[in-house]
């Protein structure tokens, strides 16, 4: 019989990754996904403020009660899963946990974390660890694109308890790059209280004040004395039982969808180490430019080329449709990488809106077991299919009801010859038809925009996307859309990104152009080359003896809108 007992947060951070670990049916950390929430900081500041941080739920093992070699049938003696760490040291680009050895852990309790991970970790961090992430607009492929960071609390800084918008000081900082001690600032590294004995003694050779004295005695109190962690213990050495604690635990919480639980209910159920194995797949995806291809995303794909009801209840993910996705698994991560190679020859890397347009493709070549050379023999398949991509992405076809629209794509490809029929069948039952007033809404859409990238391909059909990279370019350059543009006239501030100011540009040449006015880069690109200069206007649709002058902004506005709509309009309609 489970019970409630309190706990030190000290005492909890002294013991993880000792005798604290996470099991496999764990989600990862999900707290820094969005690092502007400042959650890390939030939950700091909420524990200094003496605020509720919510219970805990622990489940009380021996070490000998874990057999973590899956090649061993689970008796009544042990408990086959797996463990793992909790990250101290975040770092972006490698966010997952770690697998322990049980023989090696150095205690004879274990206590497995069911519900409180994500504030255990974000406690461990703070107090314990760093986080490293990439810079704004860094690349991924620059290692000084990435800063490690840790949590500091400036103890200078007195919030105004009245306010509940004004918070303590926590921020994540660069330990060789701290702001100077004055009378507003004393960046205090967070962790460091758990080894302060004497705070009399620190705050004498530190010279605090008084506020920032209390501040560190409030920081003390909290962390090392105070019994903060509320949780409550489950011992009995029953897997099921904990499973559906776990679920009906971790179910009423914002952040941890059903479809987590459910992959915590396969990766319990696999012979294998699927979470790792998935984690590795999504990761080298996303890595291709595909990251809208998700974790979940993937596992519906296993549901739907496996022949299995896609829907994420729980009847679906019985032991013998978890065993048909495993012993399928190679051939179905084949075809989803198939379909990301076609995608990618579209141009599509690191621009498609939805994971589920790859589901699409892998589906239709999984049915009639094809591969991406045989698409590309195929020039009439090839162009269906991008016309699949273009239109579901135009219409972000798959941004809401996705099991409907997957149920209606797997009916419409149930019985079709050819990617074309398959299209057909689409239209007929007018799911990715674009008419008129589409076309209409097309000329508002703004860059940035999904669908901007697939219209642009409509109307540049001769580019070799597969062989060469374009760009979305400003033909006037945004950044002189400024009140300072004597040129411009006014009532066009702010109409930079529409459609009808947008074209593709290889990308050694937009790199090149810059912001250069269009006039001047058109005479130094060609040459002043009059023959070249009247079809770069005539292929970007451009009048030809239109002056490309800012002070005519106006005319050239409403000239290339309409030529882009008769253009889509012969395409579309």
């Amino acid at each position: 019989m489970g019970q409630f007992k309190d706990i030190s947060i000290k005492d909890v951070i002294e013991e993880i990754n000792v005798s604290y670990f996470l099991p496999d049916i764990q989600r990862e950390y999900v707290w820094l996904d969005k690092v502007n929430e400042r959650k890390i900081e939030q939950l700091f500041d909420s524990i200094l403020r003496g605020y509720p941080i919510g219970s805990f739920l622990f489940w009380k093992l021996k070490t000998s009660d874990v057999e973590t070699d899956k090649s061993v049938q689970s008796d009544d003696d042990k408990l086959n899963f797996q463990l793992y760490e909790f990250m101290e040291e975040y770092d972006v680009r490698n966010p997952h946990n770690k697998k322990i050895d049980i023989t090696k852990v150095n205690s004879n309790d274990l206590h497995i974390v069911l519900d409180g991970q994500q504030r255990l970790t974000s406690l461990f961090i703070g107090l314990k660890g760093s986080r490293t992430l990439k810079k704004p607009k860094g690349w991924w492929d620059n290692p000084n694109s990435f800063e490690m960071k840790k949590l500091y609390l400036n103890l200078r800084y007195k919030p105004n308890e009245e306010d509940t918008e004004d918070s303590f000081q926590f921020e994540f900082k660069k330990p060789s790059s701290l702001p100077g001690n004055d009378e507003n600032n004393y960046w205090f590294r967070v962790g460091e209280i758990l080894n302060i004995n004497s705070l009399n003694r620190y705050c004498r050779e530190n010279d605090l004040d008084d506020t920032a004295a209390d501040t560190l005695e409030q920081l003390k109190n909290v962390i090392c004395t105070e019994r903060l962690i509320s949780y409550y213990e489950e011992a009995e050495k029953n897997l099921n039982k904990v499973l559906k604690i776990f679920i009906r635990v971790n179910s009423g919480g914002t952040k941890l969808t059903y479809s987590d639980l459910l992959m915590s209910i396969l990766t319990a159920n696999f012979s294998s180490d699927i979470r790792d194995v998935m984690n590795t797949f999504v990761d080298n995806i996303r890595l291709e430019g595909f990251g809208c291809l998700g974790r979940d995303q993937v596992l519906k794909t296993c549901f739907i080329l496996s022949g299995i009801n896609h829907k994420f209840v729980l009847k679906n993910f019985s032991k013998q449709n978890i065993s048909k996705i495993e012993s399928e698994w190679t051939t179905i991560t084949e075809k989803i990488l198939d379909a990301i190679h076609i995608i990618k020859d579209f141009g599509y890397s690191g621009q498609l809106s939805s994971g589920y347009i790859i589901t699409t493709i892998a589906l239709y070549l999984h049915n009639r077991s094809l591969s991406y050379n045989d698409i590309n023999k195929s020039v009439s398949e090839k162009n269906e299919m991008w016309k699949f991509v273009r239109n579901a992405q135009i219409t972000s076809f798959f941004s809401s009801s996705h099991d409907w629209k997957l149920s209606s794509i797997i009916e419409a490809m149930s019985s079709c010859d050819s990617f074309k029929d398959f299209n057909d069948k689409l239209e007929a039952k007018r799911l990715i038809k674009i008419t008129e007033d589409d076309i209409e809404g097309m000329l508002t859409l703004q860059y940035g925009s999904p669908a901007i990238l697939p219209i642009l391909q409509v109307l540049y059909p001769n580019l070799d996307y597969k062989n060469s990279t374009f760009h979305i370019d400003h033909i006037y350059p945004k950044s002189k859309f400024s009140p300072k543009n004597a040129l411009l006239p006014p009532e066009y501030l702010g109409t930079q990104n529409t459609l009808f100011n947008l074209q593709l540009l290889q990308g050694q040449e937009n790199i090149a152009k810059k912001d250069k006015n269009p006039a001047e880069w058109l005479n130094e690109h060609f040459d002043n080359d009059a023959a070249r200069i009247e079809t770069y206007k005539r292929e970007n649709y451009i009048e030809h003896d239109f002056s490309m002058k800012w002070e005519e902004f106006g005319y050239f506005q409403t000239m290339r809108t309409d030529l882009l709509r008769k253009a889509l309009k012969k395409v579309f309609v």
